[in-house]
């Protein structure tokens, strides 16, 4: 599950860093869909994309290795 969006973010995190430092990018497939302020809005711009939720990935992109760890969150509520 969403390896192609890992492999895209593990092999372009330089270029991604350069452009998006500070920012939550919205990666779908092999393409960034933006940067974003928060994950908020980086969800509601994957939303605005037509990306279907579990079809994209939201990462922080700074320099701290630590942000790399994948974490799995849900908006479900119960």
């Amino acid at each position: 599950m969403l390896d192609r969006e890992k492999a895209y973010y593990e092999s372009n995190l330089s270029s991604l860093q350069e452009t998006y430092m500070g920012k939550y990018v919205v990666i779908s497939g092999d393409r960034v869909i933006g940067g974003f302020d928060s994950d908020e809005q980086a969800y509601a711009g994957a939303m605005e994309a037509n990306c279907p939720p579990g079809s994209f990935m939201i990462k922080p992109i700074t320099g701290n290795p630590e942000d790399q760890v994948q974490r799995f969150t849900s908006l479900v509520y119960v």
